[in-house]
């Protein structure tokens, strides 16, 4: 969670636009709904409405990299049945916090063996005192809260309020307030830290205000951490801790307290109706939670240890993938030619031929079908964007090469391409 999520801030313009459940977006392919999952938590219910609702759309579930789920390819905007079974499910608390409702946070949320400490209450915490806050709707669909468990999950995340569990001096769990990437000197005790990211929201619309009012996210500001700071009373750590990075891998995990946790991957994040609904019925029949994940993964948590391989079975008959040195994992692209007017290039076609040369170890990688870049995780090791006339630029940390076309692009980068 540290280094600022923008490098320099970005001129915005216009109302904000960021797809929901009751502001949906036309895209190429029809109407495209996002389902804001705080937490990334779903539970049978849940998952079953979002699939009812794909059910009259094209047939595509998308997990996006802030681990919410997009619906593709609808004749219209939700209907009144389909939003009250939303509703219902609790994925639509509030109609007007919708798009305001970012919370990221580990799949695992306190569970990995390097957590200091759970975080679902904290994160059901910001979010119904989000919801509770009519001024906090005015919050952008591009702002991003996150919390990390102290395993260094949401390290990577970009968030513009993250709170970072660490031991104070004594050994007590504390948590650390972070803006846009910058660690701060305010550290709070776990009841207070839902109230401490409110906090700091408010702070950023009163900021925000004073600034125009066009900013939509800390860092459209400029030095907006430290001024952020500075309206909280709190100030950027003059040498803030070593941070640690985990990221989220397909397979088994012992939990801290012997349960297991059982993640898989999404291919280039797409699901189907189908597989929500057999990820509903597994949750069922194990009597488990669900979390999704900006490494588009889905985690079936307190599972029993005796049954971790009906749990690993259920996750492949649906579709994903259980190995963690498959090709899939951490690699992403855009929805591509036939879903978005703006597409060059078939990078998904390209992204799909990538996964047989990729392999454990294997750098976050994301390929675009232009200059936009939508859905690109925090400084992917390796970069493809389409930039037209059947050009595309692949960049990576020995750097940045132009080539003629998606082909070129894919023998580039060759088998198992590292850092």
């Amino acid at each position: 969670m540290t280094g600022p999520a923008h490098e320099r801030p970005p001129r915005r313009s216009g109302v904000d636009r960021c797809p929901a459940v009751l502001g949906t977006h036309e895209a190429a392919d029809g109407h495209l709904v996002r389902v804001r999952l705080p937490g990334g938590a779903l539970s049978a219910d849940a998952l079953d409405s979002v699939a009812a609702l794909a059910d009259d759309g094209n047939g595509i579930i998308e997990i996006t990299a802030r681990a919410n789920l997009q619906v593709r390819g609808l004749a219209a905007a939700p209907t009144t049945a389909h939003t009250r079974r939303l509703r219902l499910a609790g994925l639509l608390p509030s109609e007007r916090h919708e798009r305001a409702r970012n919370i990221l946070a580990s799949p695992l949320a306190g569970r990995h063996p390097s957590a200091l400490a759970a975080t679902d209450r904290l994160v059901a915490a910001i979010d119904r005192g989000l919801c509770a806050d009519p001024a906090l709707a005015a919050l952008s669909g591009r702002f991003l809260f996150a919390v990390d468990d102290g395993s260094g999950a949401m390290a990577r995340q970009g968030a513009d309020i993250g709170l970072v569990a660490e031991r104070d001096e004594a050994g007590r769990v504390r948590f650390r307030l972070v803006l846009d990437g910058v660690p701060t000197t305010w550290r709070v005790h776990p009841a207070a830290a839902a109230l401490a990211a409110l906090a700091a929201a408010r702070a950023f619309l009163a900021l925000r205000d004073h600034s125009h009012g066009r900013a939509w996210r800390v860092g459209d500001i400029a030095r907006g951490a430290d001024h952020l700071a500075r309206r909280l009373g709190t100030r950027r750590h003059p040498s803030p801790p070593a941070v640690r990075h985990l990221d989220v891998a397909a397979g088994s995990l012992v939990q801290r307290d012997g349960a297991v946790a059982v993640t898989a991957v999404a291919p280039l994040g797409r699901l189907s109706p189908e597989a929500l609904r057999r990820l509903a019925g597994a949750a069922r029949r194990l009597g488990v939670g669900v979390r999704t994940s900006p490494w588009r993964t889905v985690t079936l948590v307190d599972v029993d240890p005796a049954a971790t391989p009906s749990a690993r079975g259920a996750l492949e008959r649906a579709g994903f993938v259980v190995d963690d040195a498959d090709g899939w994992h951490r690699l992403s692209a855009c929805a591509g030619l036939g879903a978005c007017s703006k597409a060059k290039a078939d990078v998904r076609w390209a992204a799909a031929l990538r996964a047989r040369d990729r392999g454990r170890g294997s750098p976050a990688e994301h390929w675009s079908a232009c200059e936009r870049r939508c859905g690109e995780p925090p400084s992917p090791g390796v970069r493809a964007v389409a930039i037209g006339g059947g050009a595309v630029v692949v960049s990576r940390p020995r750097g940045r090469v132009e080539v003629a076309d998606l082909d070129q692009a894919v023998a580039l980068l060759g088998p198992a391409d590292g850092p």
